[in-house]
């Protein structure tokens, strides 16, 4: 009986495992993100930001995603913005530049926004 339980528990433990590397495979990730637009403030330009342990990853949407931003937390208006938000993505391989304060442009990785709702 003891047997069958390992056994199962293995074989259970294998199929996630599996899962998990199918979804790595394809590149998807997800994260808690600000949606940011803090050109107002002599930041940036519209953004994300994912807070890491000790570090802030900045990544910037492709111009296909941006419909599906807009239809999912409302239009990009406003000078001065902090969105919280739910991102799953995939990085396109592409940087941008983004307009930030003084004239000064940061170019950080693009993403496809795949699915984005408000936390």
């Amino acid at each position: 009986m003891k047997v069958l339980i390992v056994l199962f528990g293995l074989i259970v433990w294998i199929g996630s495992c599996s899962d998990e590397t199918e979804a790595l495979k394809a590149g998807e990730l997800e994260a808690d993100a600000t949606w940011v637009n803090m050109l107002a403030s002599d930041g940036c330009s519209w953004h994300f930001a994912i807070n890491s342990k000790d570090t802030t990853i900045f990544l910037v949407p492709s111009e296909a995603s941006l419909a599906k931003i807009e239809s999912s937390i409302g239009k990009m208006e406003g000078y001065y913005v902090i969105t919280d938000v739910h991102l799953k993505y995939n990085l396109t391989g592409a940087r941008k530049d983004v307009l930030c304060g003084w004239g000064h442009t940061a170019n950080y990785d693009e993403i496809e926004v795949l699915e984005i709702r408000k936390r």
